[in-house]
Parts: structure tokens; sequence; C-alpha cells
């Protein structure tokens, strides 16, 4: 069985998940945006034991504590060969936008997008859901009914387009995309709370609007 505990860290409020299973107590940590330290005192208060970083997409406010947390814990960090480049790069990951300090990292493996792999005792798909980013991914797990979303999709809203290589057009695909999974699948995302697809689907407008393009 997996439990997700959410960490709302740094000025722009993004959430760090750590992925655990219960059993074992590996975890995975999802987008360490910032505040490395206090995710790793999180990693060491629930006794979990950290296997993998994954992050959704290379934005400075979900890789903004990477460097940190990776040289912590020698975890295996992971990111879309779009983005890879990004983990180095201020300009394209608006750390120099945002005017907020970064530490380069570099990635340990690539998702091009439709992989599937096991870990944390469960199957887990890769799923490339651009529009917020060229290289932003989703990571589903059927068996648990949940999915790690970023910044697509969030409780009422959508991820931005605005930002510098966005896309309008690949976010309609993309969320079409993601309501095709079942309405019970559970998402966490990069910003607030976590909501389902079906709540999404019955209550979101955006997202309403984007389905009726169909």
């Amino acid at each position: 069985m997996l439990r997700i505990e959410t960490l709302t860290v740094g000025d722009l409020q993004s959430n760090c998940h750590l992925v655990a299973n219960t059993e074992t107590k590996e975890a995975a940590i999802v987008d360490p945006g910032a505040e490395g330290p206090r995710i790793l005192a999180a990693l060491e208060q629930h006794g979990l034991k950290p296997v993998a970083i994954w992050l959704t997409h290379a934005h400075i406010d979900h890789i903004g504590a990477a460097a940190h947390v990776r040289r912590a814990t020698k975890a295996p960090l992971w990111v879309h060969e779009r983005e890879k480049e990004w983990l180095s790069d201020p300009v394209r990951n608006l750390a120099a936008w945002a005017g907020m300090p970064f530490e380069n990292v570099e990635a340990d493996g690539i998702w091009k997008g439709g992989e599937t792999f096991e870990a944390l005792g469960a199957s887990w798909r890769v799923r490339h859901l651009p529009g917020h980013s060229p290289g932003h991914v989703a990571l589903l797990c059927s068996k648990e009914h949940l999915g790690l979303t970023g910044d697509l999709l969030f409780q009422g809203s959508m991820g931005r387009v605005d930002l510098p290589e966005g896309d309008p057009f690949a976010m309609v695909a993309s969320l079409q995309e993601l309501m095709g999974e079942p309405d019970e699948t559970r998402i966490y995302v990069g910003h607030g709370p976590s909501t389902t697809i079906g709540r999404e689907k019955a209550s979101n407008q955006v997202v309403q609007g984007f389905l009726e393009l169909r």
C-alpha cells in the first residue's frame, strides 16, 4: 500500500510529495521545489528510505531543492528528456525570471513518455502531457488509483500556459488525455489540494470546456 505525504514548500507554495510503501518504507521524492532540509527532515521523521527523485517538470519551483536532496540521499533523479538540459539552465527553468537562487543538478534517468516501470511495490506509467512545459509528465499508478500530475491540472483550475515554452494547444490535448483516466483516480497536484478525475470532470469548468472540444 502506498501513502503520500505532501509538503508545501517555498515562496511559490509548490507541493513536494513523498510517496512511500507503507511496508518497506521505500519512498520517492516528487518535485523537491524548495526547503531541502525540511524535506530531508520529513523523510527521517517518517522513517522513509528514499530510492528515487521524480520530477513532473523542471520549473524552478519544482526543482529548487533537487540538488540538495539528491546529494544528501544519493537517490537517482528522473526527468523527461525534453527538460534534461533545464536542470542546468536558470533561464529555461525560470530561476532567472523568478529571481530565485538555483544549484545545477544532473539527471540520472530519462523518460520519453509511454514507459512503465516498477517502484515502491507497484507498477507506474509515464504519460508525456506537455502544455505547461514541453517535458511535463504525469506518473500514474493504476493499482493504487492515483496520479502525480504536477502543474497540468489543479482543483477547479489548470496550469499556466503563458510562461516561456508553454503551449495552450498542447495543454488542451493533455487535459483531454488525462481525463481518460478512471474517475476514482486521485491526483496529487503541483499546487493546492489533491482532487480526483471524477471531481474535475463534474465541477471544473475549464476541463468541461476542453472535453466539449472533442
